[in-house]
């Protein structure tokens, strides 16, 4: 392989303005082609063969005759005694219909009505407005607008509170740029860490370019897919950080090639043939394990992983053909000013580094036992780790699915934000009677509608006392499925969006450890295959687990126990998505790959020219330790920028990898695996039918 990317670097580098130009030219068109169409993403979340999709199927089958297919934003407007401010809801209903052009139901208009059907909320002081339109398609112009009619009632005192659609595409126009945060963070590490803006600008440029790309597939293949859009900001998070950090490493190697006389054709070259090499092999692995999740058998998970690995494959590609082409492009300006000299000049000598590595070799069992002590005290609160539903309930304080969630619990009642449907085929409703009364009995239900039927089709609406994060909701829903529905002799099913969060949460109980599994073994094959090691792919995956549970310790414990949640915008614990540790896993196994690959290839070099396995972890953590440091400070800032989304699950995913990323490229690469490393000596090297002689010098 090594080969067969060195001839592919030199070959971009000798045709650099064409490759540069092909790059720019393809993604450029897929770009303008995919923000001309636009996206389809939807975050509806389907379990394949479970209670909840059968209930799903059986509501889209009855259908209703006056459906349009229009989305709906349902408004709250609450004050007391909300009918003594009817000059205000007239004010209101009168703009929305300017604004929309839809006529807009005033409730109260027929205040019996309106509290009978629970557009007005039992105690009187809230109701509802519907406003059709879907705000995507609308646009900016229509959704400022119609949050100006709402304008009288906030002046007049009332609580406004806009749910979605309109209220989430409010709350993200509000938000900050995580993707600008993050591509400024990495443009200030890279200035600071080379000494050059425009080789701080090479990886970045690359980056972009790369995202871009992968991005715009991405959104393209939604027309044909039920994609989340949690997947695409997911994707061009971990897209941006591999990126930049990928063609960081072939920069790196660059430079040293030039301060060791190169000239730049061959510089690029060698380039390819060493860090081009690990670059392929990382991303092929952080692809590979992403898509690991398709094991869980739920589309909404499969494309998180999918998503991702498509921009990371791009990312792959750009760093073997676009870095290598604008690396040419550049040459000898790569280095600083002072760093450039004539092609005969001595290289300079090498920074800290080279007297940090020997010390952290020296004492591989004291450097072991204080690694393993420091993870297992960040790892400790993952014992605690408990999955849960999170729901608009977990907003950020002060937007409007928060507003709205909270407004509905307190004037019609928490279950109101937990509705359950219970859907079966057949046309006579009056059959549901023993159920409807059995349901309405229980203390846990608030109110259970009658029994209606359509197009052969019967449902019933129950609401429960709790809300969609009470463990009592989900108790409710398995007594429904397997005591009080099976009592009746009736065949329905449970449905809605608690039903189908909790299927999520059964099917990946059952797939995690197929996950795990599959992931490690897939992964462990790679790094056997490409360093020819037994026992390296073993302590890889040892090593990548252990990051990954200090990723846990920290997300438990500052999101499920509700540590510092402030600092990201918080006001409170939050219960952790059973979808959250299966991506964080599949994800970060990935990137934990990343590290170790760029440190075992320089291992690996020093080994193969006959130095002394001791020596050969000293030089090879001296070569990279600059380097891994760097992108990981690069791709920690690009995670933690992420903590400033909207969405609190992205919050989770930024603070996890951010986390694991900093533990894998510390305590791991610098204490764990060096000492293990260490210990193992030329065993770390066994490979069957080798036995322990060394294998030839790559030159």
């Amino acid at each position: 392989m090594k080969n067969l990317v060195a001839a592919l670097a030199r070959a971009c580098a000798r045709h650099r303005l064409l490759v540069v130009l092909v790059w720019v030219g393809v993604v450029g068109a897929l770009f303008a082609t995919a923000f001309l169409i636009g996206p389809t993403l939807q975050d509806d979340v389907e379990v394949s063969g479970s209670d909840s999709q059968t209930a799903n199927r059986l509501l889209e089958e009855r259908g209703d005759s006056d459906d349009t297919g229009t989305p709906t934003s349902r408004i709250v407007v609450a004050g007391d005694d909300i009918a003594t401010h009817a000059d205000a809801i007239d004010e209101v209903v009168t703009a929305l219909e300017e604004a929309t052009g839809e006529e807009i139901e005033n409730p109260l208009d027929d205040v019996p009505t309106a509290t009978r059907t629970g557009v007005i909320s039992p105690d009187g002081d809230a109701l509802t407005l519907s406003v059709p339109g879907d705000p995507k398609e609308e646009g900016r112009a229509w959704q400022g607008e119609v949050d100006a009619a709402l304008d009288p009632a906030r002046d007049a005192g009332l609580e406004v509170a806009i749910g979605s659609p309109l209220g989430t595409q409010l709350d993200r126009a509000g938000g900050v740029n995580s993707e600008l945060v993050g591509v400024i963070a990495a443009l200030v590490v890279l200035l600071i860490a080379l000494g050059s803006a425009l080789a701080a600008l090479v990886p970045v440029a690359t980056g972009i370019i790369a995202v871009a790309g992968g991005a715009s597939g991405v959104w393209l293949l939604s027309h044909g897919f039920g994609i989340p859009e949690s997947a695409v900001t997911l994707a061009v998070m971990v897209g941006l950080g591999v990126g930049i950090d990928y063609a960081l490493f072939l920069l790196s190697r660059f430079r040293q090639s030039l301060r060791e006389g190169a000239e730049v054709i061959d510089a690029v070259a060698a380039t390819g043939r060493g860090a081009g090499e690990a670059a392929a092999i990382a991303g092929i692995t952080v692809a590979l394990c992403a898509t690991g999740l398709a094991i869980s058998g739920v589309e909404f998970v499969a494309w998180l992983g999918f998503a991702t690995a498509i921009v990371a494959l791009v990312a792959v590609a750009a760093t073997l053909t676009l870095t290598p082409a604008v690396l040419a492009l550049i040459g000898r300006r790569a280095l600083p000013r002072r760093e450039r000299p004539a092609s005969d000049a001595p290289a300079p000598p090498r920074g800290g580094w080279d007297r940090i590595a020997p010390r952290l070799t020296r004492h591989p069992v004291v450097a072991g036992a204080a690694a393993i002590a420091a993870l297992a005290a960040v790892s400790l609160p993952a014992l605690s780790l408990e999955l849960g539903q999170s729901s608009a309930g977990n907003a950020l304080p002060g937007s409007n699915q928060r507003a709205t969630f909270d407004l509905t619990a307190e004037h019609w009642g928490a279950g109101q934000n937990s509705p359950l449907l219970i859907v079966a085929e057949g046309d006579d409703a009056d059959l549901w009677g023993s159920l409807n009364s059995t349901i309405a009995a229980r203390d846990d239900v608030a109110s259970v509608s009658r029994a209606s039927a359509q197009n052969g089709i019967i449902t019933m609406q129950v609401i429960p006392t709790s809300g969609p994060n009470d463990a009592a909701t989900a108790q409710l829903v398995d007594d429904l499925r397997t005591d009080v529905i099976p009592a009746t002799g009736i065949e329905a099913h449970v449905g809605g969006v608690v039903a189908t969060r909790l299927d999520l949460s059964d099917r990946i109980a059952e797939r995690l450890p197929w996950l795990i599994g599959i992931v490690i073994a897939a992964a462990m094959a790679l790094v056997a295959f490409t360093f020819r090691s037994v026992l390296l792919p073993l302590k890889a995956a040892v090593c990548n687990v252990l990051s990954i549970t200090a990723a846990f310790g920290a997300i438990v414990w500052v999101f499920q126990e509700g540590h510092g949640v402030e600092l990201f915008g918080l006001d409170g614990p939050m219960p952790l998505d059973p979808y959250v540790p299966m991506m964080l896993f599949a994800v970060l196994f990935g990137l934990s790959m990343d590290y170790e690959v760029f440190l075992l290839t320089a291992v690996r070099q020093a080994w193969q020219r006959g130095v002394s396995p001791r020596d050969a972890v000293t030089e090879g953590l001296a070569r990279t330790g600059g380097v891994i440091s760097a992108a990981a400070i690069i791709m920690i800032a690009v995670f933690l920028s992420f903590t400033f989304s909207a969405n609190p699950v992205i919050k989770v995913f930024g603070v996890g990898l951010a986390v694991a990323v900093f533990i894998d490229a510390t305590v791991i690469r610098l204490l764990l695996v060096p000492a293990v490393m260490t210990l193992m000596g030329r065993a770390a090297w066994w490979w069957p039918g080798r036995g322990r002689e060394r294998i030839a010098a790559d030159v």
